[in-house]
């Protein structure tokens, strides 16, 4: 058999303590789960004030960039047609495609 070391069993006898009581724990518990509906509602607070600036600016965004095709439209008159052409959509769509593929690698 493996004799112990006298110190070394006498050092983990010194170190070993009682668990905390059950009232400790219990606080703890709440703390924990406060805690957690705190930053559970301050979540939910941003998703609500960001879908409310989302919401208050989508009609100047689009109105801009409506004005702004307009005004490329008129200012380029080929520009404007190439915007609006098939070949223009399967581009864009190529593009975006890409970034979406690209992002997803990313992350």
């Amino acid at each position: 058999m493996i004799e112990l070391d006298e110190t070394l069993a006498r050092l983990f006898a010194e170190d070993r303590e009682t668990l905390p009581d059950e009232d400790f724990l219990q606080a703890v518990a709440l703390r924990m789960s406060r805690a957690r509906r705190r930053r559970a509602l301050g979540r939910a607070g941003l998703a609500v004030a960001t879908a409310g600036v989302a919401i208050t600016l989508t009609p100047y965004v689009a109105e801009g960039s409506l004005a702004l095709a307009s005004h490329l439209g008129t200012w380029l008159p080929a520009f404007g047609t190439a915007l609006t052409s098939p070949a223009a959509w399967a581009c864009s769509l190529a593009a975006a495609a890409w970034v979406l593929r690209r992002a997803r690698h990313v992350s």
